[in-house]
């Protein structure tokens, strides 16, 4: 049928503003100071936006932890899990010979050393020896869910356990600086890699037991911390001016423009019709929008046409 498919982001400028008269919503990139928790953000700016607004956000950032907090605001919400699964980006410091519980300076000491002389070139090859995909033991202290409970509370209670190793991707691993007994870091990172892990790891090479004693989150994904809010100077109208449209926000996955009539028929929750948007149909999901971006949909594919899983939002009403 002559139908171009772009991604996303093709057809987007960015910084999209909102149009007047439309609800808030989003994402919005905000600086997580040390020592709140991620949902401290959260309720701090349930005093800013209007009551009821749901938000929610792509990725907990520890209380120890300081950096880029990406909230979701009311109809985002939707793709939460999509963004969750988007790569990080952190600048850390390790501190070599401590090692703790919780392999960061935040919980108690197991074991300290003394450091030996260490050079340079052993810390960098020490760093290249962890880039790649490879197995990760998580933190015991870490939210990760075994038998229905978390495995912090099970750690806090003295049980025992041992977390499963997962898979992640270490993109890239450079060392900024070392200046004895810490090493400073920039890693970028797949979803679900642990820092503290990846300290605890930089020891276990080194011989010597070490722990995260800093940690920032400068991206994830495309979105970067030198953009997001102060948490201590939001306002709303900030967060009118620096809200990220949703379609922003997915603009890592497939998309496509869709025609009036093939609106009505997502609407209807009717699939498309055979053949059209080929490149989408090999996809397990994509985002389909009008050509005003008034109405988005998620879809994916069934029996070899495109259907619409959920719409993301609708400027015409409550579709969702």
């Amino acid at each position: 049928m002559g139908h171009e498919v772009n991604e996303t982001e093709k057809n987007l400028p960015d910084g999209l503003p909102l149009r007047a008269g439309l609800p808030l919503r989003g994402g919005l990139g905000i600086y997580k100071p040390r020592g709140m928790s991620s949902f401290d953000v959260i309720r701090k700016l349930r005093t800013i936006l209007p009551a009821k607004t749901r938000m929610g956000h792509a990725g907990t950032l520890d209380p120890a932890a300081q950096g880029l907090l990406l909230v979701l605001i009311n109809e985002a919400t939707k793709v939460q899990h999509l963004l969750k699964e988007l790569g990080k980006e952190y600048i850390a410091e390790v501190r070599l010979g401590v090692g703790t519980d919780t392999d960061d300076m935040e919980g108690e000491i197991t074991q300290q050393v003394e450091v030996p002389e260490i050079t340079t070139e052993q810390i960098k090859t020490a760093l290249s020896s962890l880039k790649g995909t490879r197995m990760q033991r998580p933190p015991r202290y870490s939210a990760i869910k075994i038998s229905g409970q978390r495995a912090y509370k099970k750690a806090r209670a003295g049980q025992s356990f041992e977390l499963p190793e997962r898979k992640v991707t270490v993109h890239n691993l450079e060392l900024i600086a070392w200046e004895p007994p810490v090493i400073k870091i920039k890693t970028g990172v797949s979803s679900g890699t642990y820092i503290r892990s990846l300290a605890r790891e930089i020891g276990q090479i080194l011989d010597l037991p070490a722990s995260l004693s800093s940690l920032v989150r400068t991206r994830i994904g495309r979105f970067s911390a030198e953009n997001a809010l102060e948490l201590d100077k939001v306002t709303l109208e900030s967060i009118n001016n620096s809200m990220i449209a949703v379609l922003e926000l997915v603009t890592h996955l497939p998309g496509a423009e869709v025609s009036d009539t093939e609106v009505i028929l997502l609407i209807q929750g009717k699939p498309l019709d055979e053949g059209v948007y080929p490149e989408l149909i090999s996809q397990p999901v994509s985002v389909l929008y009008s050509a005003n971006r008034s109405r988005a949909f998620l879809c994916e594919p069934r029996d070899g046409r495109l259907c619409s899983r959920r719409m993301l939002y609708s400027d015409g009403g409550e579709d969702a």
